[in-house]
């Protein structure tokens, strides 16, 4: 306190204003403008990444809707074949429909004629046309049915490239009708991944599978399968139903992605991290079959590897990694429960934060400004204050100095220290009045003084023998003035 103190004391009084002045009011501009930019920066980047997070979650769901519309329109196909083929057909109608199903080159029964190709209708595929049993035929023949409610599920989902019933001997009737030229030769439908992946022994609860990505086999390109397993009323297996969606019509909802000025994409894996759509690692294409496929656990860095498997086994969220090239990346992600796979966004953090950094530098310019207008407004108050002040004080050095005439101070400034120099200028009259007269009383006594004194100086005089003595002589003289006057 005591070097404070000092400090004050021997501060000038303008520079104590001014200090004072910016103190209140730069330290809370600066501490406010600091706490609301960083307050607000947070948020806007939390506002950032919740709506990336939620154009992950309606591009999620846009799949998710196509996947549940498939599930739904398989499942009537499920109870429709079901039903059908509970039916009975008189022997004579079975082989008048089968006349028009002709083996190809290779003993594959099916509708082969180029007209059938062009007809919307379904073809069969029958491997083993030398036991073609009663119950195959009738098969065949019942399922002839199918065609109005497949022709009603293409209609309503474009993107599903085929609808198929697999029975449990190994007919399958497919819409719309493809050429059987496209299967391998011996090629047994119960033996791929559509049809093992639903029928009991692999699925003993009978539910609805999704089989991972493969290539069609009639030449369609790389695709995914629902399978529902198909019972009869008795709740025995009769088959398998299935419907084809093509991975193209899904990874473009993922590809498609545009966000942040396109500075981010979107991509697709399923529930083992194997990549389904991503710009930069695409399938490696085959023929028919398995597809070759990239996992996303063995590219990249060890931090995105992580988030790999945040989002493989969380419904959804968001972290960040550093890539390849040092950047840093923001990934969202979303889950599609359907079919366990996961959708995610990649946006690189500097445009995630972008708006937040703007409003930061805005605020900035904006707390600079602020700042510059206070300085400005402090030295404004300060000579407003000071400079009537150091007039005052001139005014009173005038007066103190007994200087003829009496300095007028005129200042411009607040209303108080306007109404303060005018009392000073009355009091500096009023003394200065005083004073003439105080000086003509004083030249009065001193008059008075110098006259009392002479006096008192005559009668000391007077007291003296010497003047005695001269009295007494100046009687004598006149006495003998009279008396020679008398003579």
């Amino acid at each position: 306190m005591g070097i404070l103190h000092k400090i004050w004391s021997r501060a000038s009084f303008g520079r104590i204003i001014l200090i004072t002045l910016l103190l209140v009011s730069i330290v809370p501009i600066i501490l406010f403008s600091t706490l609301s930019i960083q307050q607000n920066a947070a948020t806007l980047t939390k506002e950032a990444q919740t709506n990336l997070q939620m154009i992950a979650e309606s591009q999620a769901g846009t799949i998710e809707l196509k996947l549940n519309e498939v599930l739904d329109t398989t499942t009537i196909a499920t109870l429709q074949v079901g039903n059908d083929l509970d039916g009975t057909l008189p022997a004579s109608q079975v082989q008048e429909k089968l006349a028009q199903y002709k083996p190809d080159a290779r003993n594959i029964l099916g509708l082969n004629n180029q007209s059938a190709s062009a007809s919307d209708r379904s073809n069969v595929y029958w491997n083993n046309r030398t036991s073609l049993s009663d119950r195959v035929a009738h098969q065949i023949v019942l399922t002839e049915q199918l065609d109005p409610i497949f022709r009603s599920i293409k209609h309503v989902s474009p993107e599903s490239q085929w609808i198929y019933y697999t029975s449990l001997d190994g007919m399958m009737r497919l819409y719309p009708w493809a050429s059987n030229d496209q299967y391998p030769d011996d090629w047994d439908p119960r033996e791929t991944l559509f049809y093992s992946i639903a029928d009991p022994a692999h699925n003993p609860t009978l539910q609805p599978r999704w089989t991972p990505p493969y290539v069609d086999f009639a030449g369609a390109g790389w695709m995914v399968t629902l399978s529902i397993p198909v019972v009869d009323q008795n709740k025995q297996f009769r088959g398998v139903m299935s419907q084809d969606v093509t991975i193209r019509s899904l990874k473009q909802i993922a590809l498609n992605i545009h966000v942040l000025d396109g500075a981010g994409y979107g991509f697709l894996i399923d529930k083992d991290g194997s990549v389904i759509a991503h710009p930069d690692y695409q399938p490696i294409d085959s023929d028919k079959g398995a597809q070759t496929t990239t996992n996303a656990l063995q590219v990249g860095t060890d931090s995105f590897h992580t988030l790999i498997r945040r989002m493989m086994n969380e419904d959804s969220g968001f972290g960040y990694f550093v890539d390849e090239h040092q950047n840093q990346q923001l990934l969202v992600y979303a889950s599609i429960p359907t079919i366990g796979w996961r959708l995610g966004i990649v946006v690189p953090r500097v445009k995630v934060v972008e708006l937040a950094t703007n409003m930061q530098n805005r605020g900035l310019t904006f707390a600079l400004l602020m700042i510059i207008a206070s300085i400005l407004v402090s030295i404004c108050l300060t000579r407003l204050i000071h400079a009537p002040l150091l007039q005052l004080l001139e005014g009173v050095q005038h007066l103190s100095e007994d200087s003829d005439g009496v300095r007028t101070v005129k200042v411009k400034s607040f209303i108080e220290l306007n109404r303060l120099a005018q009392s000073f200028n009355d009091m500096a009259a009023k003394v200065k009045i005083r004073e003439t007269k105080l000086k003509a009383r004083v030249t009065e006594l001193c008059i008075e003084i110098d006259a009392q004194h002479q006096t008192s100086q005559v009668a000391a005089l007077a007291e003296t023998d010497f003047f005695k003595r001269l009295e007494l002589n100046a009687e004598r003289l006149r006495d003998n003035l009279k008396k020679a006057g008398a003579a």
